[in-house]
């Protein structure tokens, strides 16, 4: 799993974008902005085509330009 792509916590059930590694634990936030959270990459696993596309609707800002 790859920066800027989304992975779902196995723990929490939560989707996040994976935002960065350190000392062997990868960093999520919430799609759309909120606090991170750390996961063991062992407990990630790759979205369903639906909660993907749920993550994108709810990073996609909304009456603005990007």
């Amino acid at each position: 799993m790859t920066h800027g792509r989304y992975a779902v916590d196995m723990d929490t059930g939560s989707v996040g974008e994976i935002v960065g590694r350190h000392a062997g634990s990868v960093f999520l936030r919430p799609p759309g902005g909120g606090r991170e959270w750390a996961v063991a990459p062992h407990r990630l696993r790759p979205p369903t085509e639906l909660e993907r596309r749920r993550a994108e609707i709810y990073g996609t800002p909304v009456g603005g330009e990007r």
